[in-house]
């Protein structure tokens, strides 16, 4: 199993964090990736959240992506098939300290024999690391 993880304090809280993660249409401020809402979320869930199924396209690649939970502590998400990449899920936490938010974002999954392990965790490395430093830069701006 791969596992790539960054975390990163942001100027700002939870809930400001949560929102900004559950916009999924203009999640392409973070990622270099396309989303698409397939399904909204389970009644009496947050917007976006729990149940919410969404299409992620990048490079030419799509699938599926499940919100499983949603809350002011983390979003949790896993891939609805094994394609790119096997068994993928992702966790987002967060934790209040003091005025800023630490955001702790871990992903795992399983290489496919076709792309090399050491590859797939650059790419998803710098994929979250990229994620969490332009969220953090448009909470505090310099």
């Amino acid at each position: 199993m791969l596992v790539v993880e960054y975390q990163k304090q942001i100027a700002c809280s939870a809930d400001t964090l949560l929102n900004a993660l559950l916009d999924h249409s203009n999640l392409d401020r973070f990622f270099n990736a396309k989303f698409k809402v397939l399904k909204p979320a389970d009644k009496d869930e947050i917007t976006g959240g729990k149940g919410c199924i969404r299409q992620v396209s990048i490079l030419g690649v799509r699938f599926e992506e499940q919100i499983t939970q949603a809350d002011q502590a983390g979003i949790c998400y896993q891939v609805l098939n094994d394609f790119p990449v096997r068994q993928h899920s992702g966790e987002i936490h967060f934790r209040k300290t003091g005025e800023h938010t630490q955001v702790s974002y871990r992903i795992q999954c399983q290489s496919p024999w076709y792309i090399p392990k050491f590859v797939l965790k650059a790419i998803l490395q710098k994929d979250i690391q990229q994620c969490l430093n332009r969220l953090g830069d448009m909470y505090d701006p310099r």
